[in-house]
């Protein structure tokens, strides 16, 4: 463990890193019985249906209804399907099929989850929302007004005084855990990295403009100690 008067990083590095001394000792058959579910699920909940807007372009197709919400809900419904949505459904030889996401993942295990911190709009309360990528819907699982948390947490960031919105990406590290191990972070910050390049483009497509900044919101949110917040997302210019 000489490394670690280095670096921890490169400590970690030099531990998970593809070699044949490190592989060796990782070599364990895959527990198929134990592997989690890539969706997030809340027994408690309000939900807001976001599928009958996904199919119209809030960009190109102005909308012909007398709700002033309605093209939110476009612009809101397409952006994250772009993100993180469902895109194809693959079937396996045995246990339940795996659904492609607009995101690409390690192992197709899709750790990362995305939540959405309302200040509250006239489309959409004050509160915490996760984005149910199963069922393309948001799910209000905390009705409070957490702003004035959020802007401390981020050391009072600007661009968070005005926003209505900010969007949160977490990790559960036992959805890649249970098959990499203790190479699980490096799967879970390349797949956030990759979510994360995809929400700067399809806010471009949905006609959003954003603000990416790394920091821990763990407590914001109520996510337990499975799930890990790496980064938020300031999103309202134009939604």
């Amino acid at each position: 463990m000489s490394d670690l008067a280095d670096s921890l990083a490169i400590h970690y590095h030099q531990r998970t890193k593809y070699d044949p001394d490190t592989l060796a000792t990782k070599h364990k058959p895959i527990d198929w019985a134990k592997q989690p579910s890539p969706f997030k699920e809340y027994k408690l909940g309000r939900a807001v249906d976001l599928k009958p807007y996904v199919g119209v372009n809030p960009v190109g197709d102005r909308p012909r209804d007398d709700d002033p919400n309605t093209l939110f809900w476009l612009r809101l419904s397409r952006f994250l399907y772009c993100c993180y949505g469902i895109t194809a459904r693959m079937a396996t030889l045995a246990g339940p099929p795996v659904y492609l996401r607009a995101a690409p993942s390690a192992g197709g295990l899709y750790p990362a989850e995305l939540y959405l911190i309302s200040s509250g709009t006239s489309a959409l309360p004050a509160g915490l929302y996760n984005y149910q990528v199963q069922t393309h819907s948001l799910l209000c699982f905390w009705e409070k007004d957490v702003s004035q948390a959020l802007q401390r947490a981020c050391f009072f960031h600007p661009a968070l005084v005005a926003t209505p919105l900010t969007l949160v990406a977490t990790a559960i590290f036992y959805r890649s855990a249970w098959r990499y191990d203790d190479r699980a972070y490096r799967r879970i910050y390349l797949d956030t990295g990759h979510l994360l390049g995809n929400i700067e483009l399809a806010g471009a497509i949905a006609g959003i403009f954003s603000l990416q900044k790394t920091i821990g919101l763990a407590h914001i949110a109520s996510v337990n100690a499975a799930g890990n917040h790496v980064c938020r997302q300031h999103i309202g210019e134009h939604i």
